[in-house]
């Protein structure tokens, strides 16, 4: 199995986290800097308060703008790298699939073969190609072989993993029919 087990670190979440914490932390220290020396509590509402709630804020911002992959990958706890590699390709895996629904095989192959040059390791791909060259263009052999990549590349309790398995069946059937 290839080294797919840690995703790779985007240290732009760390300068993206700096970011929102410096934007938030300004202006809260400045305004319970303010409050702080009116209620002599300097300390706590000047420095305080701005550094718990900017750090706060900016860790939820963050979670919302990347997925829990991406951020845990930074400190090297990252699991997996599909739904990012998914994320990332969501308009072309959804329009694959739309061309694959109005049965233009001949389109959904191109694009699916575009995707596959940018990410050759992509199962989510591999499985609708396989899928189209099954379904599609009646070859059960071509499509086993992308079924067979899906299994080398992902685990076993994976998604990928058990359509490929149940498409292989339907490949080996096809093939002795």
């Amino acid at each position: 199995m290839p080294d797919q087990e840690k995703p790779d670190r985007n240290l732009y979440l760390i300068g993206d986290l700096l970011r929102y914490f410096f934007m938030l932390f300004v202006p809260f220290s400045i305004f319970g800097g303010i409050w702080g020396y009116t209620h002599k509590s300097f300390l706590v509402c000047g420095l305080g308060y701005p550094l718990i709630y900017s750090t706060g804020i900016s860790f939820i911002i963050l979670l919302i703008n990347n997925d829990i992959n991406s951020i845990l990958a930074v400190v090297g706890l990252g699991s997996q790298t599909g739904p990012s590699l998914y994320g990332k390709h969501v308009k072309a895996v959804h329009h694959i699939s739309l061309l694959i629904g109005m049965e233009k095989f001949d389109e959904a192959l191109k694009a699916v073969n575009a995707l596959l040059r940018l990410e050759p390791a992509f199962p989510h791909a591999l499985n609708m190609k396989g899928q189209i060259l099954l379904e599609g263009f009646g070859k059960p052999k071509d499509a086993r072989r992308c079924f067979e990549k899906v299994q080398n590349l992902v685990k076993p309790e994976d998604e990928q993993y058990k359509l490929a398995d149940s498409l292989l069946v339907e490949c080996y059937s096809r093939e002795e029919g």
